[in-house]
């Protein structure tokens, strides 16, 4: 019998080492055992319903502008917590959050959010590619079982100049022909990235300070190798499902594998995996013994050996591919190659963090209080502006509230009604439906036994949608709550059965909707 709550998870792992697999692997072991943390609804019901406002802001600047069709802005990021994460150095009660922005014909800008921590409770599975030592010794952590993705590390930045970001693939998506949309695209742009030493040096430092980082505070960690879970899935599934105290046999191992093995894994963002590749040392048919010369004197080989992958052995240049001979030989006569068809594309696509960014010309923004641009390329500075103005404002309004439900939200019962009222009032100029903000604070409000905090009338007598989670729609109607599959398209609640339909689920609070809706087989 596996336990109610065997650990709560936390990843942190660089990326292109498996990082995403590690939390699939987790997160499917993890529905082996019956549990929902209420803090991790009740971030869930604000992120989804209130936090989703600062995208909305977002969208209004491009709306007036009327470039709204040369947005490209992944819905990945448009999540309040959506991105890549981290918490704030020396402010580590705040947890950032970076957006990948972009315009077809004008660049792009990164936008980093900044929120009270406990929006992380957001994710049953807490996730960081930085900083594994702050995440280590912080006291809010000290009782999460830590993971951490590992891969050689030749493996690790070869993969980071074949990727295609969020914002790259959103433009793919958008804008280019379905059949131009293969591997080409990618070794287009990895001739450049790698051909250009400077853009390839400026990968290193990054990784090597987080390998250094995390080499201090490894025994914190438990690891997965990327080459152990591709070559061996099933024994490292169950290794990992042990250190979480979870028991599962190989047929339900291999049944996870089945589920992730060589797919897409992250949602909009549709170029994350290359297709045909993941193989255990593939990245030798790929760089050249130059870059391998680099990553030495980087001292990258010390932690290939600590690793267990040994030393960083030359490779056999009589035997490389076309693809590395031609490489070698456009470093060996100190060209560049710049091969990629769409300058707007190889602009999506130059890497937007892990990057030495000193070694390059991006227009670079200091924070504000709420929000920081942190690096651009777009040519329309007011824009940027604009954006960063919408941003800051719709975060100050977003963080108020959050420290108005953290400080007091938590009290007796009797109290979460003003508390909620307080945060109606500041939260209302980013709700065009004010409904659906009065829906959401009573959600919040509801207590472990169902009893709402007094918020909204709970006989209103028309269907408010609350959130939606995957192919699922949350619906409040009349004091209950509904779990509708889209796939029943347009539902009337006024003449219709609706708890009698196809896979509809109906219960008196949003917990139990959630318990249910999370045991469902589909």
């Amino acid at each position: 019998m596996n336990p109610v709550n065997p650990v709560n998870p936390l990843v942190v792992g660089y990326p292109r080492t498996g990082f995403t697999l590690l939390i699939s692997v987790i997160a499917e072991i993890s529905n082996y055992v019956n549990s929902l943390n209420r803090s991790h609804e009740t971030m869930k019901i604000f992120c989804d319903t209130a936090g989703i406002q600062i995208a909305e802001q977002i969208n209004l600047v491009f709306q007036r502008r009327g470039i709204s069709s040369d947005l490209l802005y992944n819905y990945n990021f448009k999540q309040m917590v959506g991105g890549p994460k981290w918490l704030m150095e020396g402010r580590e009660d705040t947890a950032c959050f970076r957006k990948y922005i972009g315009v077809k014909g004008k660049g792009d800008f990164t936008l980093i959010t900044s929120h009270p921590r406990q929006v992380l409770d957001y994710y049953e599975i807490i996730h960081s590619h930085v900083a594994p030592g702050c995440w280590a010794a912080h006291p809010s952590y000290a009782g999460h079982k830590k993971f951490t993705s590992i891969r050689h590390p030749a493996g690790t930045v070869t993969s980071a100049c074949f990727s295609l970001n969020a914002l790259a693939s959103e433009y793919i998506q958008k804008f280019f022909p379905s059949e131009k949309d293969n591997d080409l695209l990618r070794q287009k742009i990895a001739l450049y990235k790698l051909s250009d030493l400077n853009f390839f040096e400026a990968l290193l430092g990054p990784f090597k300070n987080y390998l250094k980082d995390f080499s201090c505070c490894a025994n914190q960690y438990v690891p997965m190798r990327w080459e152990d879970l591709i070559q061996n899935p099933v024994d490292t599934i169950l290794k990992l499902s042990d250190a979480m105290g979870v028991s599962l046999d190989r047929d339900q191992a291999s049944d996870i594998w089945r589920k992730i093995d060589h797919v897409n894994l992250t949602g909009a963002h549709k170029h994350n995996f290359r297709l045909g590749h993941g193989v255990v040392g593939g990245w030798k048919s790929w760089i050249t013994n130059t870059h391998l010369d680099m990553m030495r004197d980087y001292g990258l080989e010390d932690f290939s050996q600590e690793w267990g992958y040994g030393k960083i052995d030359m490779l056999d240049e009589t035997a490389y591919t076309p693809f590395q001979k031609k490489l070698a030989d456009a470093i060996a006569n100190k060209k560049i190659i710049r091969e990629y068809d769409d300058e707007n594309l190889f602009g999506f696509a130059f890497n937007k963090s892990n990057l030495d960014l000193n070694r390059f010309t991006f227009k670079r923004y200091g924070w504000r209080t709420h929000t920081q641009i942190e690096r651009s390329s777009c040519t329309d500075e007011d824009l940027v502006m604009e954006v960063s103005d919408a941003a800051e404002s719709a975060c100050e309004r977003i963080n108020r509230a959050l420290g108005q439900w953290h400080r007091y939200g938590a009290a007796h019962h009797n109290d979460k009604k003003r508390v909620l009222e307080g945060m109606a009032v500041g939260l209302a100029p980013l709700f065009d439906d004010s409904m659906a903000l009065q829906a959401m604070l009573g959600a919040m409000g509801r207590d472990d036994l169902g009893r709402d905090a007094g918020i909204i009338d709970p006989s209103a007598d028309e269907p408010i949608l609350l959130k939606s989670t995957g192919t699922t729609n949350i619906i409040f109607y009349r004091d209950y709550y509904y779990a509708l599959p889209q796939s029943l398209g347009p539902v009337n609640f006024h003449t219709q059965n609706v708890s009698g339909m196809a896979g509809v689920l109906v219960t008196r609070n949003m917990n139990d909707l959630m318990l249910s809706l999370k045991k469902s087989p589909n």
